[in-house]
């Protein structure tokens, strides 16, 4: 009866073993285990520090950002092209026209240039009197010519005179200077009485010049206005 008996209970030992190893859990290895750093006997000599931490096995940081490639560059845009410049201003052109001896010739030419929307100024110099007046026969032809007709003149009665020889008035007859222009003209007349032309000029004195410079509204009429008076170029910088 003792001998039944054991043989059961070893025949259910032998059962629990064998069904234990058949359905024992498989474990992973704990992680601490596996990052710990290896022992290592006092009498071994120490490791580097590069090979220590060869040997450690560092955890990846999961929560750093992982790298993104960089996006490629948009391609340059071309350039907006800006407005056209504008074409350079037009060169004034001022004229400067005269001299006018009279008033009414300059406020002729005045008007058609206002009627050409020109600026215009008038200015000029006064007139000068005279110093004196001569009273002559213009320059012959030769010197022949000349003292052939100082002799007409002496036959005439004309003792007054005098051949000039050089310089401009060569071979005219000057036939007196007067102070006044009134004595000049009663010699012209009694000249003109025996039969000769004589002239009358008055020395030292000058006529007014009268002038208008105008700035042309429109250059291209340059032509045409510098047509309706004696005209020459001018600075517009003298304008007054």
């Amino acid at each position: 009866m003792l001998v039944r008996s054991a043989i059961v209970i070893l025949l259910a030992l032998n059962l629990g073993a064998a069904g234990w190893w058949v359905f024992q859990p498989t474990h992973a290895p704990r992680q601490d285990a596996l990052h710990a750093p290896t022992l290592r006997l006092l009498s071994e000599p120490p490791l580097e520090k590069s090979t220590v931490a060869a040997e450690v096995d560092v955890p990846v940081d999961e929560s750093e950002p992982t790298l993104e490639p960089e996006p490629e560059p948009e391609p340059a845009q071309p350039p907006t092209p800006g407005p056209a410049p504008e074409a350079p201003p037009v060169a004034a052109i001022c004229l400067r026209f005269g001299p006018f001896s009279e008033e009414r010739a300059r406020a002729s030419v005045r008007q058609a240039l206002l009627a050409a929307d020109s600026r215009v100024n008038a200015h000029g110099t006064p007139a000068v009197a005279a110093r004196s007046w001569k009273v002559f026969l213009p320059a012959q032809a030769s010197r022949e010519a000349a003292l052939a007709q100082a002799e007409r003149l002496k036959t005439a009665g004309v003792q007054d005179l005098f051949v000039m020889n050089n310089g401009a008035e060569a071979n005219s007859i000057a036939l007196g200077r007067f102070s006044s222009e009134a004595g000049a003209r009663r010699r012209l007349a009694e000249l003109k009485g025996k039969g000769f032309t004589a002239q009358l000029e008055p020395i030292g004195g000058s006529a007014a010049q009268l002038w208008l410079d105008a700035r042309l509204a429109q250059p291209d009429a340059r032509d045409s206005l510098a047509k309706l008076a004696p005209a020459q170029p001018l600075d517009c910088k003298q304008m007054r």
